[in-house]
């Protein structure tokens, strides 16, 4: 797959509240960067994201990195379509290979505003 719709930078959160305060996530250290190919987001995993209260915005692929978790955060920043620019939930990370048989990483997406308007 070439990725070439542009650039997935993956940040690490840390928890910035005080002792014995509820968590406070701060997501504040890049952790990994990558170019990034988009995917077509299928049905099967539109609605096993809609089962789980979740919404599957988008689909990447990016170079292997088998340390990206879901309690990390994507910034995508794409080549042309402005309207993906944002910030990402990660819902999923799978370990796959390409049709050139080269490691990648699969993230579904769920863009932060979505999260915050319901």
């Amino acid at each position: 797959m070439n990725l070439d719709s542009g650039i997935a930078k993956i940040w690490r959160g840390t928890n910035t509240s005080p002792p014995g305060s509820l968590p406070v996530i701060e997501y504040n250290t890049l952790y990994f960067s990558s170019y990034y190919g988009d995917k077509t987001v299928g049905i099967t995993r539109f609605w096993t994201a809609k089962v789980q209260d979740d919404r599957a915005d988008a689909l990447i692929q990016v170079q292997r990195n088998a340390g990206i978790s879901t309690a990390d955060r994507c910034e995508l920043t794409p080549y042309f379509d402005e309207a993906a620019a944002g910030m990402y939930k990660i819902l999923q990370c799978q370990q796959v290979t390409d049709e050139d048989g080269n490691p990648m990483t699969d993230l579904t997406l769920q863009r932060i505003e979505a999260i915050e308007d319901g």
